[in-house]
């Protein structure tokens, strides 16, 4: 784009510059969301500081959109003046573009501004070449952007190593620079959906290492009146997930809309794929639903190769895609010294979930009679896992993309679902039975003396193992949702 073009641009893409007041009635993405029943705000833009770098990531359709739209109402809100406030959407641009950008909105659009301004470069991860060799420059050589807050919101984790590595030193003075947004979490989702008069206490919150203290022990009892409530959520949970517009569907028809679902299998299709100009969309098909098939078992790249008709260095590079994109996380197996500074390599055969039961689900509900749908079992192990992702990226901004924090072990026969070197010999074990659950103890003592098994709805704390119901572990685990 020239100069006159992104002019024209900034014009339409940041409306508050001319109706500062009633902008987001007409706004598309905030609108989208006032019609629906979904009381839902996960504010991962909160606490923005002018002079700092943010970035915001996570899958399409997450809603990263709508809460950039709420971060730049709450700036108007709080006063800050209508012109310090830039939004563009760099899918339109290339790396070169945004220079011209920066010195277009700043000496010419917003010329009459004297303060720092709040810049919100919306899915710069779409943006052609290395983008992130931009911004560092202009952080280094533009005084007036090194002081202004820059947000930048993506979809993909592709170069995100070189970006972190260019922007060092370069965030100014943000806290937690590094942003996730994923679908919701099984206490956001019981927040949005349970619809009950009293729930159990929202600061009510364990972490993953304190699973058999004492401090522990009190929370599940704490809990335990809901715990009826908590697995027929659950069970929910495993078949809407917590994709916003999932549950706004579920909410207002009971049942997630075709529409939607086929609106995922585009983004994955023709995005998160598209680097692979030779893989069909049969093949994509047939490769979500290898993968959804497989959610328990540890990938083997030379199968997956040949059953989908490829080789397994193609194989591995169409499952690192899904990785980039955030529609699949990999589970890698820890060794007796672990992987805490690093992910392991893909060649160590990870376990391979997705990021939501509907993306899980996406191969079969396309071809039911060829592509049989994940068992409740294993989704009911894949959310979990998330979960512990999820708290651990809470605790350690920035840890999810490296992969490192939530792994598989084995022991001399088999294996244990979740543990890590930070849940300090906490492990888990997913058995998503209503008994007969003892029989995996065995396993969990052979590594660890502290061990749980997940189940469906048993609760026992007295053995050496505990029993506990993976609706109320992950009600613990989650995050609490943000204050309104």
């Amino acid at each position: 784009m020239n100069t006159s073009q992104l002019l024209a641009r900034l014009g339409t893409v940041c409306p508050w510059w001319r109706d500062p007041s009633g902008w987001q009635y007409q706004d598309p993405d905030l609108r989208a969301v006032q019609a629906t029943r979904l009381s839902y705000e996960p504010k991962p833009l909160e606490n923005l500081e002018l002079g700092g770098l943010y970035i915001l990531r996570g899958p399409r359709r997450v809603g990263k959109s709508v809460e950039l739209k709420r971060a730049i109402l709450g700036l108007l809100e709080a006063g800050v003046s209508p012109r310090r406030i830039i939004h563009f959407p760099c899918d339109e641009l290339n790396a070169e573009d945004l220079s011209q950008l920066v010195t277009a909105a700043r000496t010419v659009a917003t010329a009459s501004e004297a303060e720092p301004r709040y810049w919100f470069l919306d899915e710069i991860t779409a943006t052609g070449g290395k983008w992130w060799t931009t911004v560092k420059w202009l952080r280094d050589n533009n005084p007036g952007f090194q002081q202004d807050c820059v947000v930048l919101t993506g979809s993909s984790m592709r170069g995100l190593d070189e970006a972190v590595k260019a922007l060092a030193g370069r965030r100014g003075p943000a806290s937690d620079s590094e942003r996730l947004l994923l679908p919701m979490g099984f206490r956001q989702f019981w927040r949005a959906t349970a619809r009950l008069a009293q729930t159990p206490d929202e600061k009510l919150r364990v972490n993953a290492w304190e699973f058999r203290e004492p401090i522990c022990r009190e929370a599940i009892g704490q809990v335990v009146p809901w715990l009826d409530d908590l697995i027929l959520q659950w069970e929910a949970f495993l078949s809407v997930g917590g994709y916003p517009r999932a549950v706004s569907d579920f909410l207002r028809t009971s049942e997630v809309q075709p529409d939607f679902t086929n609106a995922l299998w585009d983004v994955i299709s023709g995005e998160a794929l598209r680097r692979a100009r030779d893989f069909t969309p049969a093949k994509a098909q047939l490769l979500l639903g290898l993968l959804a098939g497989s959610l328990t078992q540890s990938l083997n790249l030379a199968s997956l190769g040949a059953q989908l008709g490829t080789t397994s260095s193609t194989a591995r590079e169409r499952v690192e895609d899904l990785f980039a994109a955030f529609t699949c996380w990999p589970c890698y197996p820890m060794s007796p010294r672990g992987y805490p500074d690093h992910a392991a390599p893909l060649g160590t055969h990870p376990k391979c979930y997705f990021t939501d039961p509907l993306l899980a689900r996406l191969a079969c509900q396309r071809d039911p009679d060829n592509i049989p749908c994940p068992e409740p079992s294993a989704l009911s192990e894949q959310q979990f896992g998330l979960t512990l992702l999820r708290q651990r990226e809470n605790l350690q901004p920035g840890s999810y993309s490296q992969f490192a924090s939530v792994m598989y072990a084995r022991t001399s026969s088999k294996e244990v679902d979740f543990t890590g070197p930070w849940m300090k010999k906490v492990a888990f074990e997913s058995k998503y039975v209503d008994s007969g659950w003892k029989r995996e103890t065995r396993t969990l003592r052979a590594l660890t003396d502290r061990g749980v098994i997940l189940t469906r709805s048993v609760l026992d704390l007295e053995g050496d193992v505990w029993a506990v119901p993976v609706s109320v572990a992950a009600w613990l685990l989650d995050p609490p949702p943000p204050t309104s």
